[in-house]
This record gives C-alpha cells, structure tokens and sequence, in this order.
C-alpha cells in the first residue's frame, strides 16, 4: 500500500487526476444502482456520474496528448503508456456507448477495468521518455497500435458480457424497476447475443491489426510475416475468435461458445501482458528496453513490451 501511495506521488499530475476522476466515476455509477429508492435522487447521482466518467475520459486525454507532445512521437512506447492509451480507446468507447445506451451496469464495469489497467500502470510506472527505435519510427505506428487496441477494447466487453451470458444465459425478461432492469437500462436482454456482437467487432478490428502490422513489417523489415513470438500468439487468438463465430453456425453454439471466447480473451490478456515472461522475448521485435527504476539511475538494460 505504501508503495503504491509512493508510486502515485510520483505520478504526473495529469495522470493523478485521471485515476481520482475514474474512482469518482465508478464509485457514482456505484452509487446509481444502490440509492435508496427514490427515482430522481438515483437520477441526480446517475447523471453525475455520467459526466464524471467523461470528465475522466478528457482527463486520459490529456494525459495523452501532454506526454505525446513532451515525447514528440505517438504517447504509447512503454508499457505504463500503453495502460493509459487503453484506458483512452476502451473510456471512449465505453462513454459513447453508455451515453447512447444508457446502461448503468456498463459505466460500472468500464470503469473498473480502465482504474485496473491505470493502477497496473502505477505500479510498473516506467514513466521516463523514451525515444522510438528506428523500426516503430513509421506512420504505420498510431494506425496499427490504435486498431488493436480497438479490438482488445470490443474484446473486453465480450469477455465481462460472456460471463453474464453464462450467469443468466438465453434471452431473459425482467421486471420493470428491478435491480437488472435499472442496471442494463432495458426490460428484456440477451447476453449470449450481445456477447456474439461485441466479438463480430473485436474480430475485424483483429484482423485488421494483423494486416496493417504486416504491412508495416514489410516496409520495416522487407518480410510480412517473422513468425516473431508476439505475432504468431496475436494470429492464434484471432484464429480461436475466428473458430467461436464459426460455432455459432454449428450444433456448439451457446455455452459452448461463450465458454471458448472466454478462453480466447485469456489469450489476448497473456499475448498483452505475458510476452516479457516468454523464453523467446529476446527474439521479438515486439519486446523495446526502456529504463529500470528511477533509483538504479542506469536508464539500459530491462525489457518490456511495447504493446
């Protein structure tokens, strides 16, 4: 706990407010499915947590944008920045969605993802500026990074929909001014189905991560594809997100399905964040130093994954 009070101190301050801004948020989401019964109250506080969560969404921005211009290339090298540029592309998609939507439950769990991937990025704070290796020097850089990230973001939602498809699966009514009702903003609901909708999303954003990467391999590296190990583990989830559509033209769709792209968010969640742990990181061109703690004052010799 102390370590993670230090770690924030030494945060930038955009970064703070960022994290204080989502906490609100989610703790007002909160809030709205838990008041007292009384409908305008929840509504006042549903409202505001509503504009927190936005609030919250310009504040990642900011943070963004202000370490984008202080490092003078796209503001996602390091690990603690690619956190935060995640929070970016799944916050804003969760608040256009929510706005429109107006689903409670969703502005609950969007933030409770989005403060889990900023409080990992706390605690590897590799906040230090580091220069772009000649290989990402590209404008393939920003296109490819942001359509993975857009899949990893449609992804997520199927992954937490997924698990609500398995708790309550098949379509469900529920009665008016219910608990699910107030939540999910409707009175009838398909998880199952939306689960399906959100992975048809992830999947193309996918494989169009895959194409624009290989493209930039080509230009970078004179190759499509290096089997490097980060690519060959990206094609792999694609291709079990590719076999749970195929399911749902088959006698396995259903349980079955929900059950194996919950498998397939695991790969996407090992390819993010388990690529450093892999015998094979030294051969991955996916896999950039970047400086150790501050206190070392050696700014060479620990690797990390870029995204």
């Amino acid at each position: 706990m102390f370590e993670m009070y230090s770690h924030f101190a030494k945060a930038e301050w955009p970064f703070k407010l960022t994290l204080i801004a989502y906490t609100l948020a989610f703790l007002a989401y909160l809030a709205s499915l838990w008041a007292p019964k009384l409908k305008d109250e929840k509504d006042r506080i549903y409202q505001a947590a509503r504009v927190l969560f936005l609030a919250a969404w310009v504040l990642n921005a900011y943070t963004l944008i202000g370490r984008g211009i202080e490092a003078g290339r796209p503001p996602f090298k390091t690990f603690y920045e690619s956190l935060i540029y995640f929070g970016f592309i799944f916050g804003g998609l969760m608040v256009a969605v929510e706005w429109i939507k107006k689903v409670r439950f969703l502005g609950v769990i969007a933030n409770l993802l989005i403060l889990g991937a900023l409080g990992y990025a706390l605690h590897k704070q590799d906040i230090e500026i580091i220069q772009l290796p000649p290989a990402l020097n590209s404008g393939w850089f920003l296109p490819h990074v942001t359509i993975y990230f857009c899949g990893y973001s449609c992804v997520t939602v199927a992954f937490v929909l997924g698990i609500l498809a398995l708790i309550k699966p098949g379509a469900r009514a529920m009665e008016p001014g219910s608990f699910w009702a107030r939540a999910l903003g409707a009175t009838e609901i398909d998880f199952e189905a939306l689960t399906i909708k959100w992975i048809r999303a992830g999947f193309v954003f996918l494989a169009a991560g895959l194409i624009t990467g290989g493209t930039w391999a080509k230009f970078a590296w004179s190759d499509y594809w290096s089997w490097d190990p980060k690519e060959n583990w990206g094609l792999i989830t694609w291709l079990i997100y590719a076999g749970v559509l195929h399911m749902q033209h088959t006698k396995w769709k259903g349980r079955p399905a929900i059950k194996l792209s919950l498998v397939a968010w695991g790969f996407i969640a090992f390819t993010y964040f388990g690529m450093g742990y892999l015998p094979t990181k030294s051969q991955s061109m996916h896999v950039y130093t970047e400086p150790p703690p501050t206190d070392q004052g050696d700014v060479n010799g620990v690797n990390k994954q870029m995204y």
